[in-house]
């Protein structure tokens, strides 16, 4: 047995006789001096007691309630995380459901899923497939604009490449018309590898930072006025003959849970009025 065991247990041993011999003696002893002792006694070594027991319980009863406290907290945060991600789920949707009502025909609702699998972090997986009608070189957008373009279709999924892999290109022009071009991914490091570049803009054309840049409706896959992004400045290295600018996405690709497809049939339509910015559309004088 430890030393410290051996030496706890005889001062518990001593201090129970102590009180023993203490008990046998204040029977003996006439009323007045018991009553006496009996004071010291509680004076000095019940009340300590009792008061240390006091303590006690109210340090575990405020350990209780600061645990108590504590899962509180956490249960409220995690309830707030929770409800932060519903609402921003329910804003994405909100966005889909005026997408579609502004469209009204011509497409295809579908979940976007990235899979590693694909050994492509630039490609993702959509629940619609060639029986919803999905065909190869289909668009992909949200309510901000584009996300990509349907590479594969099978029987209920396809496969799409977004606007950061290497292979994509859209067709571009500014929403005035005046300067047309072709959109690829930036082939920068670090963060500016998540944005586009805009070539082949005639020297002509000089485009300020902030100048929209939608799909011009060129080459048969996205309908002419689908957002793709704002230019945030000239490139250099232009050449004599034409201008590369870069260009900041109007959507990020990770965050294109809920996207639209369009059939072919659509592509044919203008939908310049659809991806308008809201205040442009607010603006727009209504016959009276």
């Amino acid at each position: 047995m430890p030393r410290g065991a051996r030496t706890d247990s005889r001062a518990d041993t001593t201090a129970g006789v102590f009180f023993v011999v203490l008990s046998l003696i204040l029977l003996i002893l006439p009323a007045a001096p018991r009553d006496r002792i009996a004071a010291v006694v509680r004076g000095n070594f019940v009340g300590p007691l009792v008061g240390m027991q006091q303590r006690a319980a109210l340090a575990r009863r405020a350990f209780g309630t600061s645990d108590s406290l504590g899962l509180s907290a956490d249960s409220i945060a995690l309830r707030a995380l929770y409800a932060e991600g519903l609402e921003a789920e329910n804003q994405r949707l909100r966005s889909l459901l005026g997408l579609g009502r502004l469209l009204r025909w011509g497409f295809i609702p579908a979940e976007a899923i990235v899979d590693r699998g694909m050994g492509d972090d630039f490609t993702f997986l959509l629940t619609a497939g060639e029986r919803a009608g999905v065909e190869r070189f289909s668009a992909v957008v949200t309510s901000e604009g584009v996300v990509g373009m349907v590479t594969q279709v099978d029987e209920r999924t396809s496969v799409a490449i977004t606007w950061p892999h290497p292979d994509f290109r859209v067709s571009a022009t500014t929403t005035d018309g005046a300067a047309f071009g072709i959109v690829s991914a930036h082939q920068g490091t670090g963060g500016a590898r998540y944005l586009l570049e805009m070539h082949g803009v005639p020297f002509r054309s000089s485009l300020k930072p902030g100048t929209r840049i939608v799909s011009s409706g060129l080459g048969g896959v996205f309908p002419r006025g689908v957002t793709i992004g704002t230019v945030l400045q000239e490139l250099r290295g232009s050449t004599g003959w034409s201008r590369s600018y870069l260009v900041r996405p109007s959507v990020r690709p990770s965050e294109a849970i809920h996207v639209m497809i369009l059939l072919p049939e659509r592509n044919a339509a203008d939908v310049q009025s659809v991806w308008t910015p809201a205040e442009a559309r607010d603006s727009t004088p209504r016959p009276r």
